[in-house]
This record gives C-alpha cells, structure tokens and sequence, in this order.
C-alpha cells in the first residue's frame, strides 16, 4: 500500500485532504479515518459498502473544548480493498456537529 504522501491526488477531489486516524462508525461498523476534507473523508473499516449508496456516518472529534460529533449523511464514491480492510471514500452531503457530554 503506498503512503498517503506518495499517493497522487484524486482527480475527483475537490479540497486539501488532512491526515488524520479519528473513530467513527459508519452503518453500525466502528472505523478509523485516514483522510478527511471540507468535502469528503476516507475511512478504514472491516465492511465493505456500495459505491453509490448514501449511508449515516459519525466522526468523533476530540477538541479542546471536549468531544463533538460530526453526524454526516454521504455518498460512497469509491471503494477498495486495503490489506484485510476497506478503504472507503465517502463524500459528505448533510453534517451537523453535536456536543458529547
């Protein structure tokens, strides 16, 4: 697998992409982000979905204020198998950030 930085940009990616290993839980199935960008995240999980299905999806965020929640509706636009996981391109359609107390 090539590392993020040796990877060539997607041509269908439309904003800077930021590293980053955040939980999150995509139809059920607990995951990790690899990348994520005001558009669009991609995420590692052990399921794989449909490209073209809009799923339910959450990001936890840790800031220094406490824990949110990006509760985001997308579109699957691209996935592929990594090692024993998915990768999982998600493009995002509908967020709203919740507080977690």
């Amino acid at each position: 697998m090539k590392k993020l930085a040796d990877a060539a940009p997607a041509k269908h990616s439309r904003s800077k992409r930021i590293g980053a290993a955040m939980p999150t839980c995509l139809q059920g199935v607990n995951g990790t982000t690899r990348d994520i960008s005001a558009s669009g995240l991609y995420i590692l999980q052990d399921s794989e979905c449909q490209t073209g299905s809009l799923i339910d999806f959450w990001v936890d965020l840790e800031t220094p204020g406490g824990k949110l929640k990006l509760c985001c509706q997308g579109e699957v636009v691209r996935v592929e198998k990594v090692d024993h996981r998915f990768g999982i391109g998600i493009k995002i359609i509908d967020q709203v950030i919740k507080s977690v107390n």
